[in-house]
């Protein structure tokens, strides 16, 4: 005769889970789903669209990641969990900064020529603040005590995305490839944290 478990077993079997590691894990192959369907695509526009999904999911592995460290459900604070990603995760601000501009600010478009997704703040004191975006870059002048401050810029030329910490244009396929190989590492690391 099997013997049938109490309520108390199942919930310790339940508690016993990482909910959110599972969360997190979910996340990753939706990604590489999205990736996949991107990448497999010859419509151009389906492909960028399936990239740029793919983005809210590889930002979303982080989030949840992170939000554990707010939740003190591992043995790290927020800010030593946050460095420790970005210097596992290739692109990992360029990714942060895709996923903010296409939710809170202008959404991210595939369309021909550059494109300077800011915002950009200009203060003018006893000056000028100027800034200028070319193909080969940013340029930015400023006299007296005038300043130009951005806040997250995204630059676009002809599909192609500025990864400043490069110093290059990378496509979405490339970000995302790079990013996601780098993903199951990153969880298997984080899934040790548990406090």
């Amino acid at each position: 005769m099997t013997k049938t478990p109490d309520a108390m077993e199942i919930g310790d079997a339940f508690f016993k889970r990482w909910i959110r590691l599972e969360g997190v894990k979910e996340q990753f192959e939706r990604a590489k789903l999205f990736f996949k369907e991107g990448s497999q695509s010859t419509d151009r526009l389906d492909k960028y669209r399936r990239f740029v999904a793919a983005i809210y999911f590889s930002r979303a592995i982080v989030e949840l990641m992170l939000e554990c460290a707010d939740r003190q459900e591992v043995s790290v604070k927020r800010e030593e969990l946050r460095d420790m990603l970005a210097g596992k995760l290739p692109r990992y601000m360029l990714v942060e900064r895709l996923r903010i501009h296409d939710y809170h600010r202008f959404g991210l478009v595939d369309r021909p020529g550059g494109m300077m997704m800011g915002p950009i703040k200009l203060t003018a004191s006893k000056g000028l603040a100027q800034v200028q975006y070319t193909k080969t870059g940013r340029r930015e002048h400023t006299t007296g005590g005038s300043k130009v401050k951005e806040q997250r810029p995204v630059r676009v030329q002809d599909g192609m995305i500025l990864d400043e910490d490069a110093g290059q244009y990378v496509s979405l396929e490339t970000i995302l490839c790079d990013y996601l190989a780098a993903v199951p590492e990153v969880i298997e690391e984080f899934s040790k944290l548990r406090a």
